[in-house]
């Protein structure tokens, strides 16, 4: 690492102050990396420490021309939070080093090439806002709470042409995208792969460990500090529904059945994306066939969608904010989609978050998924949850908005405007709380 300042070894060479000292744990990890590498660190690890400084050597050793890299939180304001302090620290020193505040990016030119070296902060919130760039490198800090197509579709065909570098680097929460990138890795000898427990690093005193044993479930210790897969998802709506519909063999490959018609449930995006369901009334089953989701697109982009699909549709229902006129033209997204389609889409009244979760339990037990079409959806429904308030330490009664929002959302429009017999005389008043039974005090599950 380029820890040490000032000296000049020769004209071309100089070796520049970070303050960064790794720890000794660090420092061998800085020496092992591959060029695709998944680190499971437990809480208070260092991690973003860690990557920032492995993003600042490589940037400062790259031969390359303008080489730019690229630090990833799950949100754009989580980024700033937790990282941007540090990256000015650790980039203080660097001779002509230029901050821009406002776009959270740190240049340091290089005269003698004539060009500069880039870093830049980013969110993971809106994959659709940073496509199109080339990195170098790229950190995905806490991926299990990112939006999934991140990496698939946005950063890995960012490294391609110059051949970059990633870390995946975090905390589990759950079996989702975080540990499949992690399984997928451990079977290429081409990616490299640790976990770092509590138990095992001694980053974090035995008394401190002992003390958050005691304040703290079962289940959140063995996720936050021994890096634990399978300790529940805390304060998920669905996660015994889904849960079921994987030990039942729920999923599976569930072709489209010309002999039925598909409707489409929808949450229409604004600022994030829209979702939209594909579902065929089988009788006492229920066919979810397939899954869409895209951000930054209008309403003819996915009329062409569902048009390319080659399904026979019978409805398309909405949420009530179809019915919203656009302040400049007057006219709703409803109207457009007629236009688009040849009828109007059925749109549903305003309706409670918590009733539309109602309705999703009620339905799950009855619905059957296609394996690979509906992966981005179910894993939304896996992980959408109660939001966290931290400072009362509850979970407030409203859902966290984030990237499975979308898909719940829409999925809450089938489970609430599906019309079939399924929901005939059929009452929906299941309680209202999340599969959670939270206790601060360490009570449990």
């Amino acid at each position: 690492m380029i820890q040490e300042s000032g000296e000049n070894l020769t004209p071309d060479i100089q070796i520049v102050k970070t303050g960064y000292i790794p720890r000794p744990i660090q420092e061998i990890l800085h020496n092992e990396l591959k060029r695709f590498n998944v680190l499971v660190c437990h809480r208070r690890f260092g991690k973003t420490v860690f990557c920032i400084n492995e993003i600042i050597d490589k940037g400062l050793r790259n031969p390359a021309k303008n080489p730019q890299y690229a630090y990833f939180a799950p949100f754009y304001g989580q980024a700033k939070r937790v990282a941007w302090d540090y990256f000015k620290d650790f980039t203080r020193g660097i001779p002509g080093v230029k901050v821009n505040e406002a776009e959270l990016r740190i240049e340091i030119p290089r005269p003698d090439k004539g060009d500069k070296i880039r870093f830049m902060l980013l969110g993971a919130d809106n994959p659709g806002s940073v496509r199109g760039i080339y990195l170098d490198g790229a950190v995905l800090d806490e991926y299990a709470e990112m939006d999934p197509t991140i990496w698939g579709q946005v950063i890995r065909p960012a490294l391609a042409d110059r051949l970059g570098w990633a870390i995946f680097i975090g905390t589990p929460k759950g079996q989702n995208q975080f540990f499949d990138i992690y399984q997928l890795a451990t079977k290429d000898k081409d990616w490299f792969t640790a976990i770092y427990k509590a138990s095992e690093t001694e980053v974090v005193i035995q008394s401190e460990l002992d003390a958050a044993a005691k304040e703290m479930t079962e289940e959140e210790y063995e996720q936050e500090f021994e890096c634990s897969f399978t300790a529940a998802l805390i304060g998920a709506y669905y996660g015994k529904q889904m849960e079921a519909v994987e030990t039942e063999n729920r999923i599976l490959d569930l072709p489209y059945d010309p002999s039925l018609p598909v409707d489409t449930f929808w949450d229409l995006g604004i600022d994030d994306t829209t979702a939209i369901w594909f579902i065929q009334d089988a009788g006492p089953r229920i066919h979810v066939i397939d899954f869409h989701e895209m951000s930054g697109e209008g309403l003819p982009y996915y009329a062409k969608v569902l048009k390319d699909k080659g399904y026979n549709y019978s409805e398309h229902v909405m949420p009530w904010d179809a019915n919203h006129r656009n302040i400049d033209s007057g006219i709703t997204r409803a109207d457009t989609w007629k236009g688009l389609m040849g009828r109007s889409p059925r749109v549903l009244a305003k309706t409670d978050p918590l009733d539309r979760v109602h309705a999703v339990r009620t339905v799950l037990p009855r619905c059957w998924f296609d394996k690979v079409k509906t992966e981005r959806g179910r894993l939304g429904l896996r992980h959408y949850q109660r939001k966290w308030d931290g400072k009362n330490k509850i979970f407030q009664m409203k859902p966290l908005h984030d990237w499975a929002s979308n898909p719940a959302d829409a999925f809450g429009c089938f489970a609430t405007g599906f019309r079939s017999k399924i929901f005939k005389n059929e009452a929906m008043n299941l309680p209202r709380e999340a599969a959670s039974d939270y206790d601060v005090f360490g009570g449990g599950y």
